[in-house]
């Protein structure tokens, strides 16, 4: 029997959890991302995911990082300890395996904040009617020709309560409920819905959590 999924959950794994709130918080000195986090009481993860750090270190003095979900700036105090050491900071996770590339091209568009608005997943450029291949291993939950701003789309659900999205398609050639392999052909490269130009928009969400895609490719 085919498993539905309920239109609400859909929705939430579209939607996000928090929309674009958020405020830009300049670095002083001394401060590190696991106390800029801390204090705003963000996740490190969540911090590191939308600005593109996959190392702590490469933050410094001057440069200003996004802190979604917050409404406010707040100060950070600078880490005071012995001179010389290093203080202990959260790891940020990298599963360069999780997943594999959809399709291959030149990354026009990262994830996290662009021109003021957030961007929910990458975007990869490619010819008109190159085959888009499946991220891994999973069932289409959701295909659908002609959504509002994705155009032809297509969600696979995977373990660990993973979801890939798929947009801008010329074409969808899976059907809701499949059961795919990971490097299976599932679509094609298209620019329906709101594209400019042809290009696959790729997403990665964990449950209702929007995740960076480059946190998860080889």
């Amino acid at each position: 029997m085919l498993k539905r999924y309920p239109l609400f959950l859909l929705l939430m794994i579209l939607s996000g959890c928090f929309g674009g709130r958020g405020v830009y918080h300049t670095i002083g000195r001394g401060e590190t991302l696991w106390r800029i986090s801390r204090t705003y009481r963000v996740d490190i993860q969540e911090v590191a995911e939308i600005n593109n750090i996959k190392d702590p270190t490469e933050i410094e003095a001057g440069k200003r990082i996004f802190i979604p979900g917050v409404s406010r700036v707040r100060k950070v105090v600078p880490y005071k300890g012995i001179p010389g050491e290093k203080e202990k900071e959260d790891k940020i996770v990298i599963e360069r395996d999780r997943f594999s590339w959809p399709v291959r091209g030149e990354l026009i568009s990262q994830f996290g904040l662009r021109d003021g608005s957030r961007h929910d997943g990458i975007d990869i450029k490619a010819e008109e009617g190159t085959l888009i291949k499946a991220a891994d291993k999973g069932e289409a939950i959701y295909v659908n020709s002609g959504m509002r701003g994705y155009g032809n789309i297509i969600i696979l659900k995977h373990k660990d309560d993973f979801y890939t999205v798929y947009a801008h398609n010329k074409e969808n050639l899976v059907k809701t409920g499949e059961n795919v392999e990971k490097g299976a052909v599932i679509g094609s490269v298209g620019d329906s819905g709101n594209a400019d130009g042809c290009h696959l928009h790729f997403e990665v969400r964990q449950g209702k959590n929007k995740r960076n895609p480059l946190f998860f490719l080889p």
